[in-house]
């Protein structure tokens, strides 16, 4: 399902056999445009030209930033449904709004990628209502050609997918229009000094290696202030801090430079031997905390997530394990995905995991 099958289904049952794509087009997103007030950049009412209504409808063109900023307007579903009825009345066959409605509600049920399609369907005797709503679903679906490869799971426009790559490759670049969030697994003291084999230390800290230590680094030889990094993570997390310096497992402190934010969220904890440890129950904890995070504050941003517990945390969590953890907390949480999320896999550890829909 996507806004040009939805636009050109409708069209075929138009009382105006000779209208134009664009001029209907515009017709069909007019309830809703009136309904959130959308505006293009000259403060004007969004209208599509002849181009753009081609682009559009031959899905060479996603739907517009603008219209999907609208979602979140208040009553937009009330207030779409109730517009729609003039569009019914103007622009559709009163002899077809049956047949109309019926084809549209075959492609709904048939799409796997609109959540609640049995709620949806039901709406079908009130066809204002329910051609509304799907005019709405449709709008937060992917509407130009996207390649699947990687493709887990997905919620309207957004999706969970797998890459295989170093997740630095998405983090301190030069040039970036958006900012990708980046996810740092760390220790519950968010340490900040990252141990060299020169240094005399009679406890090792951040463990060079580690994503953590990598990132660290990265983050000093970019041109960041590392004497400061740890007053930057205290003051941007909300949870408490116990007596022994110690964050709960998995808190979250989001540190932002040009091009990238960084969920630094704390998945294990130091001995007494400066040794980081966690279990299994606490690896899915943290990525259920993650997740809860990311829909909250991630504002549709992409996020980059490695794989986690794997290494210097000391969980005992496989990497296939750790990549099933991650797909099933969105398989059982679909609403989570309020963007686009991407598992980090390093290219040589790709034939150690094997990709799908994971679960247990």
């Amino acid at each position: 399902m996507n806004l040009a099958g939805y636009v050109k289904c409708l069209k075929r049952y138009a009382l105006n056999k000779k209208i134009s794509d664009e001029e209907f087009l515009n017709a069909v997103l007019k309830p809703y445009i009136d309904a959130g007030e959308v505006d293009n950049k000259y403060k004007e009412e969004i209208h599509f030209d002849k181009s753009r209504t081609s682009l559009i409808l031959s899905r060479h063109d996603d739907v517009p930033t603008a219209l999907r900023q609208a979602l979140n307007a208040n009553n937009i579903y009330p207030w779409t449904e109730e517009n729609f009825k003039d569009f019914i009345n103007k622009y559709l066959d009163p002899n077809s709004i049956e047949v109309a409605v019926k084809e549209i509600s075959e492609m709904v049920d048939a799409d796997q990628f609109i959540i609640d399609r049995s709620s949806l369907v039901g709406k079908m005797s009130d066809a204002h209502v329910f051609l509304a709503d799907v005019l709405i679903e449709c709008i937060k679906l992917k509407n130009d050609g996207f390649d699947p490869e990687g493709e887990l799971l997905r919620n309207g426009a957004y999706c969970l997918k797998v890459v295989y790559n170093d997740i630095f490759k998405y983090a301190f670049r030069k040039r970036s229009r958006e900012k990708n969030i980046v996810v740092i697994p760390v220790d519950t003291e968010f340490h900040t000094h990252v141990t060299r084999k020169y240094e005399k230390r009679l406890l090792n800290e951040v463990a060079a290696a580690s994503v953590h230590g990598q990132f660290l680094t990265r983050w000093e030889q970019s041109g960041e202030n590392i004497g400061c990094l740890s007053k930057r993570i205290r003051e941007s997390i909300k949870a408490d801090i116990d007596e022994c310096g110690r964050y709960p497992l998995g808190t979250i402190a989001t540190i932002e430079n040009d091009s990238t934010i960084f969920y630094l969220i704390a998945i294990s904890e130091f001995d007494e031997n400066n040794n980081a440890h966690s279990t299994k129950e606490e690896i899915i904890h943290c990525i259920d905390e993650l997740s809860v995070f990311y829909d909250k504050y991630g504002d549709g941003h992409d996020i980059y997530i490695p794989l986690m517990g794997t290494g210097k945390s000391r969980a005992a969590v496989s990497l296939q394990e750790s990549y099933d953890i991650l797909v099933d907390c969105y398989r059982k949480n679909p609403t989570r995905i309020q963007g686009n999320i991407h598992i980090v896999i390093l290219q040589k550890l790709e034939k150690f995991v094997k990709t799908g829909e994971g679960g247990n």
